[in-house]
């Protein structure tokens, strides 16, 4: 049986999680990616530093391309071609997958942070379910 969710049928394998949730792509972190690429080091070595703000698949996830996030791979249920939505407080965003986050954190672009009222760099919890 569907569990109905602002309006929407959602399976019950789908229900909440809450996650720690960070911010990428934002201006500091593609500086810090830029920097890294100046002081020599290769652009996969740089993602440790900051972001490209491309995500795995090619999309852009910068300001300005829409809200999208980045999940784990082994996230249960993934599938890049779905949408997140996203909660924090009495605020919430739909989101596409466009990258790779670590396991258990759901990284938000600046344009999900933004319709969600957070200022980068983030580090908070959300919740969120697939659509």
């Amino acid at each position: 049986m569907p569990l109905v969710l602002d309006g929407l049928n959602v399976e019950w394998s789908d229900v909440m999680k809450r996650w720690i949730a960070t911010s990428f792509a934002d201006e500091a972190d593609l500086r810090a990616f830029n920097r890294a690429i100046h002081e020599g080091k290769s652009p996969r070595a740089s993602l440790a530093d900051g972001d490209n703000g491309v995500g795995a698949w090619g999309k852009s996830t910068v300001k300005g391309t829409g809200p999208c996030v980045a999940l784990s791979p082994h996230t249960e249920n993934f599938n890049r071609a779905r949408l997140v939505r996203v909660f924090f407080g009495e605020k919430y965003v739909d989101c596409d997958v466009r990258d790779i986050a670590p396991e258990g954190i759901i990284d938000l672009n600046p344009d999900a942070c933004a319709a969600l009222g957070l200022v980068p760099p983030v580090k908070t919890h959300v919740d969120w379910i697939w659509l």
